[in-house]
Order: C-alpha cells, then sequence, then structure tokens
C-alpha cells in the first residue's frame, strides 16, 4: 500500500507530465496554424500551460518531492 507521500508524489509527478504534453500540443498548433489571431490564442494558451508546470514545480518542492 502507498504511503500519502508517495500518492502525492505520483499525483504530482503525472499533473507534471500532462501539462508538459499539453504545452508541447499547443506550442506544435501555433507552429502549423497560419492564421495570426489563433496563432496568439494558442500562443497564450502554452505560456499558460508553461507557467502551470512552474507553479506545479514549486508546489512540488515545497513538498520535497522535486
Amino acid at each position: 500500500m502507498l504511503s500519502e507521500r508517495e500518492i502525492m508524489n505520483n499525483g504530482f509527478k503525472e499533473l507534471l507530465f500532462q501539462e508538459q504534453v499539453l504545452a508541447n500540443k499547443l506550442a506544435e498548433l501555433h507552429k502549423e496554424i497560419t492564421d495570426p489571431p489563433i496563432q496568439t490564442m494558442f500562443q497564450g494558451m502554452e505560456m499558460a500551460s508553461r507557467t502551470r508546470q512552474s507553479m506545479i514545480t514549486q508546489k512540488m518542492s515545497g513538498y520535497g518531492i522535486v
């Protein structure tokens, strides 16, 4: 059986991984799209995802996970 710390560790790592996948997909879409307003939208969404990654990493370090 997993301890509470192991469960949190696994949850944070999965969350961080999924956020990285999302940011990479948004970056690809930003490069593929030719319509400037939509490009800007995807770029903003990617930046927000990267910000969330940073926030998750900070939370993980606060719990001693990273």
